[in-house]
């Protein structure tokens, strides 16, 4: 994607809350630091017990396909991302009816060898599966909370709802006027000024982490009333260079970098709370 600032040499046209997110990233230890708020566990190999292993290896070796399939079935993953193994798990007739399909994923199951498939079985899981609720603990265990009848009265410090989901979106939608489909990420209350906000991890460059930078973007742009709309971005938008020095024009970041809007590092939301404190 074609930048429209230089990055290098005319920082200051970004959006100040850009610019200190993006200066935080080159400047420090920020994937440590961000491990406070996005807490990752070490990755371990899950083993599967002896005797299914031997099961999956033999039937694998002596190509007994449906007996294959069958143990697969009863497993939590698969040996690869197969579009439709969900559906041969969960969804009557689909795997009686399909046998042509069946076909294809075992001659994909049989280009493995035996050791092969069960070494991506027993794989350690991904790791980035609940970001969300990481960030939502932290914010708990970092800001003070108020029950929503508290909240709504609350005229000095920084406070974070404390409420259910179908709570805080009533809130969100009737109390606040914010025309959101789901509960923010963030909901806070300055003095007397509402902050709504979403927030994200992106981990790397893709079709899928570009929806969820517009989904963060378009929440900004479409600001309402009094209430402060703000984006909670981390990960690879943060990025300027690439190992080798070029710089990274990847739509990812761009599209973080140039945005007009408010979008920051969870790891300065204190800072930009606290700049809506009244004296």
């Amino acid at each position: 994607m074609e930048r429209t600032i230089d990055i290098e040499n005319s920082r200051d046209e970004l959006n100040e809350w850009v610019r200190k997110s993006v200066e935080l990233f080159e400047s420090s230890q920020y994937l440590d630091k961000i491990a406070e708020v996005y807490p990752l566990q070490t990755a371990h190999p899950e083993r599967l017990e002896d005797g299914l292993r031997r099961r999956i290896i033999s039937a694998h070796q002596g190509r007994r396909t449906n007996e294959l399939i069958e143990i697969l079935i009863n497993e939590v993953k698969f040996p690869y991302d197969e579009p439709i193994w969900y559906l041969f798990k969960n969804i009557q007739g689909c795997l009686e009816n399909n046998p042509n399909q069946i076909q294809r994923i075992a001659d994909s199951l049989y280009a493995m060898t035996a050791e092969e498939t069960v070494v991506r079985l027993e794989s350690a899981p991904k790791l980035n599966t609940q970001m969300g609720p990481m960030f939502t603990n932290w914010l708990r265990a970092e800001f003070n909370l108020l029950d929503i009848d508290d909240f709504r009265n609350s005229t000095k410090g920084i406070f974070i709802l404390n409420a259910s989901e179908g709570e805080a979106l009533n809130f969100v939608r009737n109390g606040l006027h914010q025309d959101l489909d789901k509960r923010p990420d963030l909901l806070a209350k300055v003095d007397e000024t509402y902050v709504i906000g979403e927030a994200k991890w992106i981990g790397s460059p893709g079709g899928n982490q570009n929806k969820q930078v517009v989904e963060v973007i378009n929440l900004c742009k479409k600001q309402r009333g009094n209430v402060i709309r703000v984006g909670i971005i981390d990960g690879f938008p943060w990025a300027i260079y690439k190992t080798n020095g070029t710089i990274i024009n990847d739509k990812t970041c761009v599209m973080v970098q140039e945005c007009e809007y408010d979008i920051l590092s969870a790891l300065l939301l204190r800072e930009y709370l606290e700049a809506f404190l009244t004296v």
